[in-house]
């Protein structure tokens, strides 16, 4: 694509769409980008969040009807049953690895709400026992055999938070790509409203090359070319706008310890993202050739 200047016999750069177009089309571009930049987030993190959860399940033992006994005793029991469950379900078929969570990580954990460990220690903790499932993994089976060994016991199944998930993942990116398809859109009905302001502003300049003989193709690539030009300016401001926005949203995330989503990286995601400025300047080329030369043949 050429962006090299052209001899034209129209003065489109005096005319007021040549401070209109870039503008518009700049911040479109920023929008349109950054819903892109955000699109490829969002996917990419509730990919990696669902994986993590599909990829592990959990059993939490309470200590139902031990609250009363002394503390040693009380955790006797639980680990008693905390052993049968992991001895009985580690030969079931697709579980990769099931071990407890030790007392001390679990004293870590609630030590901001419950205070240090001498008062956790003191509580009736239920302990936690993790499974990180594999191929021929049966969550029916394994809640199935874990009423058997311990009915107290509760299963912590993912699966319905990984569809809500999904459906609010799913509802948010639908919205990003509609959003995207309209920005895109409107900036094309910005396009095509510039070029009908040119062709109004340079009527009669229009009519005299017609009338010295100049082909309807050759005026539509004048207000091509400009627009095009026009375009190709704004959408790169634009671009790098809507970029230097999402450095430093991704800045911000790094330091509050959220990790930028692979995708982003990506190759191909990255050449889409670059080639925008090209697709823009190319798109506003077609429609504004086309829509002159439709205005010319309502002119004959």
């Amino acid at each position: 694509m050429a962006f090299r200047s052209h001899p034209s016999h129209l003065p489109l750069e005096a005319d007021s769409s040549s401070r209109f177009l870039p503008c518009i089309v700049a911040l479109m571009v920023a929008l349109l980008t950054f819903s892109m930049v955000g699109l490829g987030a969002l996917h990419d993190s509730v990919g990696q969040w669902s994986g993590q959860i599909e990829g592990s399940l959990s059993i939490q033992v309470p200590p139902t009807e031990l609250a009363k006994r002394s503390p040693e005793q009380r955790e006797a029991a639980l680990q008693e049953t905390v052993n049968t469950i992991i001895d009985e379900l580690a030969n079931l078929p697709g579980i990769a690895r099931i071990e407890e969570l030790s007392p001390e990580t679990m004293a870590a954990l609630l030590e901001p709400w419950l205070g240090p460990d001498e008062v956790v220690s003191e509580l009736p903790i239920p302990r936690i026992i993790e499974i990180t499932p594999e191929t021929g993994f049966n969550f029916d089976a394994l809640e199935r055999q874990l009423g058997e060994i311990a009915p107290e016991a509760v299963l912590d199944d993912h699966r319905i938070w990984i569809e809500r998930i999904a459906d609010v993942a799913f509802s948010v990116e639908l919205a990003l790509t509609v959003l995207i398809v309209v920005l895109f859109g409107a900036t094309m009905l910005s396009i095509v409203f510039a070029t009908k302001s040119g062709f109004s502003i340079h009527h009669k300049i229009i009519e005299l090359l017609h009338l010295i003989g100049a082909q309807d193709d050759y005026i539509a690539r004048q207000f091509g070319r400009h627009s095009q030009r026009l375009a190709f300016f704004g959408a790169l401001v634009g671009l790098l706008i809507s970029l230097a926005v999402s450095a430093f949203i991704a800045w911000l995330g790094l330091r509050a310890g959220w990790p930028i989503p692979s995708l982003v990286f990506s190759p191909l995601f990255i050449a889409l993202i670059v080639a925008i400025p090209f697709i823009v300047a190319l798109v506003a080329y077609l429609t504004a050739t086309r829509t002159v030369l439709r205005v010319l043949r309502q002119m004959l």
